[in-house]
């Protein structure tokens, strides 16, 4: 059995004719007729029923045409990924992002993305780092974004950009109260609680890392998104550390949350763009990372 014949058995099954059949394949009569007869041979049993209206397929002919529709689907397909493969410029990139990153930066890079790459199809996929790394080694992403430096083998990665902390607050907290919020340092945190993620996330291990360093504690309540976070924290629950891009202009903040910058040294994580260093697409990932960058 070749492919082939297969293309000459559903060729019948659409023209229900051997000449208009013949003509579809771009063969002649003689040769379509002959390789029919030869698939039949090979498998034992009639494809075909020739009818005084024409030519049906047997129920063994519908069943191997419905096969070989199959799999010369996934032919062609093959061939498509070889294709891009050789011109990664017009591949598909599936690409993950973490929770925390993904709302906020899609929307302003896309553009970027599209100008950059506009032949190059792009799928995106929202997850937490320990998942969206083993679905990159896996093979399942071609690239993911998270906000830590890989340490795993095979792994390539490349700094998108630094993005700052902001803290978070009802508006009326005790902490805001007479405070200069244009001279606000990490420091001014020593002994403040602050509302943080559920386990699992990245935001919460950094954030937790930064009170720690100044002295701040967590509090009993942990959210499980950033907007369920944002939302506790305009409710009067406490205060939080926010991603810059998650307070931005394009992000609706509720009335009764106030937002503060810190002076420099100013708190912030680095996001990274991470890919198998093995991957056909690898010339892609610096003008990808490049896209990214919106700071």
């Amino acid at each position: 059995m070749n492919f082939r014949e297969f293309e000459y058995l559903l060729a019948l099954q659409r023209e229900g004719n051997f000449s208009r059949a013949a003509l579809r394949a771009g063969v002649s009569q003689p040769t379509l007729s002959t390789q029919i007869r030869k698939l039949e041979s090979e498998l034992g049993a009639p494809l075909l029923e020739r009818t005084p209206s024409g030519i049906m397929l047997t129920p063994l002919g519908k069943d191997v045409a419905a096969r070989a529709d199959r799999i010369l689907h996934e032919l062609g397909e093959i061939r498509q990924v070889a294709d891009r493969a050789s011109d990664p410029y017009s591949a598909q990139v599936t690409m993950g992002m973490i929770h925390t990153l993904a709302p906020y930066l899609l929307p302003r890079a896309l553009p970027s993305l599209r100008t950059r790459f506009p032949e190059v199809s792009f799928r995106f996929i929202e997850g937490m780092t320990a998942g969206l790394l083993s679905q990159l080694v896996k093979g399942e992403l071609d690239a993911t974004v998270i906000a830590e430096q890989p340490e795993v083998d095979g792994l390539d990665s490349q700094l998108v950009f630094k993005e700052d902390f902001v803290l978070a607050a009802p508006v009326g907290h005790p902490f805001l109260e007479g405070r200069d919020l244009d001279a606000l340092q990490l420091a001014d945190l020593r002994g403040e609680e602050l509302l943080l993620l559920d386990q699992g996330h990245c935001l919460r291990d950094q954030a937790l890392d930064l009170c720690e360093r100044v002295g701040a504690h967590e509090s009993t309540f942990a959210a499980t998104s950033m907007e369920t976070l944002r939302y506790m924290v305009a409710g009067g629950a406490g205060m939080t550390l926010l991603p810059r891009l998650a307070v931005g202009e394009l992000s609706v903040q509720p009335e009764t949350l106030q937002i503060a910058e810190f002076r420099d040294p100013k708190p912030h994580r680095e996001l990274y763009l991470v890919w198998r260093e093995s991957s056909p697409l690898t010339e892609l990932m610096p003008g990808i990372a490049g896209a990214l960058n919106v700071a």
